[in-house]
Parts: structure tokens; C-alpha cells; sequence
């Protein structure tokens, strides 16, 4: 009922299907009509997935739908996500997750936990940012990692004196969030557009990036640097508020042994960790793994969760996802990002910048595709042209390449990046609260830290 939605809601309703309806009617002569339709309806699609006037998972639905009823895509491209490995390692970890809460040991990690971290504001804010850039470390998938976080982080919440607090669970839970996300970008096993675009680089150059090369440019202000501006945006909206008597625990009680379903359910933790961790060696896909997890965790008779308790697993989320990476298809298919980037280099004349400004432009050139489609296929789609036209200016492919990187590390709102949206689904903190941590952590890093970043490659020698 329209009766029951905020006056936000009823904003975004109106505003979501009045751009639908102006790229269905496709007005303007300069864009063919597909790109117009598209552009409509990815519009359409960001104001529902961040307003959310219905639930995310049904306007999904209707862009599901809506693409091969428009002829952007036809049925099979549209709902085609549904077999990548991107969906399946979504749904492991979501199983996972499940696990660890069913069976207690999410419980149980976070009481033994609760005597380690500090019930100083500032200090615990920094204890969790640091458990997050460990995990960024570890494993390489943000989406597995937010999925293990999650329910960590929750527990944690929950024996605190506080724990009835928004502040006292956004704080908790957005410091292991951006940590493990923002942190994770400047690794190049961290994120998926970072391994979107090695690709790619390596499609075109015959050439790979390394683990090491990424670590080098990247590492030290991408990802370091922006873990500690985490920690400085979420004590200022949320840490400075609290009382140390907010984060102390409920009960000093000592941590009682692990029953057997939490021991096996931990020893398969740790050897999809392990597994995770080591994917460089053995070469297997994240997806695979989680999948093997899954089958672990329900073996009949001895896996820790029964079968039929995957029904809790929310499947519909997975609509979502889905609908995300085929937007991306559709833009990619009407060749609306080429156009973008052909247009932006033609009006843009880079031998009439200073070193700073031309390496700062490249970025710039990529960021506005990041509020159309998820950032890993903007990275898929603007690194090879992207390349090409730095050339024409003299500037290396690598180089080219991590300006390109720069920009697909920044998140604004959550549906740009699907770690997040995953988070938001264990609903532990506010719309409004993830967005506005997520704008100042990615607008303070445009602003500030890329900026940081060229001339810390200008000062090393790298470019």
C-alpha cells in the first residue's frame, strides 16, 4: 500500500517509474533508442534498489523481466546469472553464514572473542577494522567474507550492554564491512573488479599483474590508507557517541567448550579458509569451494546443519544479484559504455594536463559508469578502451590500467558493489546509515587518497 511508505519512498516511486516511462518513450534524437531504454531502465532500477519502495528482491524481479520484454536482451541472457559462479558463491556463503548461526558458533567464536577487544571506543573500533583487514588477507571473495563477518559481528553485538543500540551494532558492524571491503581493494585477490580488470590487462597485454605489482601500487593508500579512513568516518558518526559502559559484555563468564557440532563445523571453516587462502596454488575457482563447504556442512549424519534447513537460506536475494550483472550485460550489449567512453576522450585533451591532473582524469573518465552497473563490470568494460586511449598520450598500459583500478574501488551506495548489498540484507543497520558511511569513506578516498595515490607513484618512481 502507497498509504504505508515514507514520503522517500513515495519520491523514489514516482521519480524510478517516470524515468522508466521517459527511456521506454525514447524522446531524444541523439541516443538510438535501445541505449535511451536501458538508461531508463537502469535508472529506474537504482532509485527501487536504494529508496527501496518495494523489496529489493521484487524490482529485481520486474528488471529480470523487463529486459527481454524491452528486446535488450532475450530470456536466456537476461536470467543467464543464475549459472555463473558469482550466484553460487553468493548462495555458499549465505549457507555458511547459516551454519555458523545454527549451529551456535557464531555464539561461541564471539564469546571467546568478548575478553580480547577493548571497551574503549576507539580502541574496539580499531581491534574489529583490524579483524576485517586480516579477513581481506585471508580470503580472497568480499562477498564470502562479509557472509562470515556478518553473523561474527552480530553475536558480538548481542553480549554487549548496548546491544538494543543502532549506534552500538552500525558501529560494530560497518567497521568489519568497510574494513574487509575497503581494505580488500588493495589487494588484487581482494575484490572482484580488482581480478575483473587484471584480466582484461592481461587479455590485452599478454602480460599478467601480480599479486606483488598490485600489493606495490595499490596496497599502501588504496587499501591501508582507506582502512584507517574507515576508522576515522565510522568513530565520527557512530564511536564518538558511545560509552565504554555501551560495549561491555553482559556476562564475564568464561567461554564454554565447543560441542561437536561446532568443532566440525569450525574444522570446515578453517579448511575453506585454507582453501580460500591458498587459491594461487591450487587454481580453485572460490565458487567451488564454498559449494564443497556446503556439502560438508549437511553431509547426512555428521554434517553440523541438517539438509533441509538451506530452505532458510533467503534464495530470493539472489534475484538481486542477478539482475545487477545482467543491467551490465544490457548496457554493455546497446554499447551505451563504449559511447561514454569514446565521448569523454574526444572532449578531453590530456597533453594539456599537468602529471597529476592527466593520471587523475582517467579515473574521473570511468567514475560515472560506476552508478550504472556494478563496479566489476565497469571494470570489465573501461579498462581495454580506457588503455587504448592513454596511449595516444603516452601513458604506460599498467599505469592506465590501475587509474582504471582507482576508480573501481569506490562504492558510494550499495548496490554498486554486491558486498555490500549482502550486508544489508542481515538488516542489523540502516539504509541510511550504510549509505552515508559509504559516501564519505569513497568521497574523502576521490577527493584525498587518489590524489595521495598518484603522487605516491609519482614519488616511488612507478610512473
Amino acid at each position: 500500500m502507497i498509504s504505508d511508505l515514507r514520503p522517500t519512498q513515495i519520491a523514489g516511486l514516482i521519480v524510478g517509474v517516470a524515468a522508466l516511462l521517459i527511456g521506454l518513450s525514447a524522446p531524444f534524437d541523439c541516443l538510438s533508442t535501445p541505449i535511451q531504454q536501458v538508461l531508463g531502465l537502469a535508472v529506474f532500477a537504482l532509485i527501487f534498489w536504494t529508496i527501496e519502495p518495494v523489496p529489493i528482491e521484487l524490482s529485481s524481479l520486474w528488471v529480470l523481466l523487463l529486459l527481454p520484454a524491452l528486446g535488450l536482451l532475450d530470456f536466456e541472457q537476461s536470467f543467464a546469472p543464475f549459472a555463473t559462479k558469482t550466484i553460487w558463491l553468493i548462495f555458499a556463503g549465505m549457507a555458511l553464514s547459516l551454519g555458523l548461526t545454527a549451529t551456535g558458533l557464531s555464539e561461541s567464536l564471539a564469546s571467546w572473542t568478548q575478553n580480547r577487544l577493548s571497551t574503549r571506543p576507539f580502541l574496539l573500533l580499531g581491534q574489529l577494522h583490524l579483524a576485517g583487514l586480516v579477513a581481506a588477507l585471508l580470503i580472497p571473495s568480499g562477498v564470502v567474507r562479509v557472509l562470515l563477518l556478518m553473523p561474527l559481528g552480530s553475536a558480538l553485538a548481542d553480549r554487549m550492554r548496548g546491544s538494543q543500540s543502532e549506534l552500538v551494532r552500525a558501529a560494530i558492524l560497518l567497521s568489519l564491512l568497510c574494513s574487509t571491503y575497503f581494505g580488500g581493494c588493495g589487494l588484487l585477490t581482494g575484490a572482484v573488479p580488482n581480478l575483473v580488470l587484471a584480466g582484461r590487462f592481461e587479455q590485452a597485454q599478454q602480460m599478467p599483474i601480480f599479486w606483488a605489482t598490485w600489493f606495490y601500487w595499490m596496497f599502501p593508500l588504496i587499501g591501508l590508507g582507506r582502512v584507517l579512513l574507515s576508522l576515522v568516518v565510522i568513530w565520527l558518526l557512530y564511536g564518538r557517541h558511545l560509552r565504554s559502559d555501551d560495549l561491555a559484555m553482559n556476562s564475564t563468564e568464561q567461554p564454554s567448550a565447543l560441542r561437536p557440532e561446532q568443532m566440525r563445523a569450525l574444522g570446515i571453516l578453517v579448511v575453506g579458509i585454507l582453501l580460500w587462502a591458498t587459491d594461487l596454488v591450487h587454481h580453485i575457482p572460490p565458487a567451488y569451494i564454498g559449494l564443497l563447504l556446503v556439502v560438508l556442512f549437511t553431509l547426512p549424519r555428521w554434517g553440523p546443519l541438517p539438509f533441509a534447513r538451506l530452505a532458510e537460506v533467503r534464495f530470493s536475494f539472489l534475484f538481486y544479484i542477478a539482475a545487477l550483472f545482467s543491467l551490465g550485460t544490457a548496457l554493455n550489449a546497446t554499447r551505451f559504455d563504449q559511447l561514454f567512453i569514446d565521448a569523454a576522450s574526444q572532449r578531453i585533451d590530456l597533453d594539456a594536463l599537468g602529471w597529476l591532473q592527466k593520471h587523475l582524469v582517467l579515473s574521473l573518465m570511468v567514475l560515472p559508469l560506476d552508478f550504472l552497473m556494478d563496479i566489476g563490470a565497469v571494470a570489465a568494460v573501461t579498462t581495454a578502451p580506457v588503455m587504448e586511449f592513454a596511449a595516444l598520450h603516452n601513458i604506460p598500459p599498467l599505469t592506465a590500467a590501475f587509474c582504471v583500478a582507482m576508480a573501481t574501488t569506490l562504492a558510494f551506495l550499495p548496490y554498486q558493489s554486491a558486498p555490500f548489498m549482502v550486508a544489508y540484507g542481515f538488516r542489523q543497520f540502516t539504509l541510511s546509515q550504510l549509505i552515508s558511511t559509504q559516501a564519505l569513506i569513497s568521497g574523502i578516498s576521490l577527493m584525498v587518497i587518489c590524489p595521495l595515490n598518484v603522487v605516491y607513484w609519482r614519488f616511488v618512481g612507478l610512473i
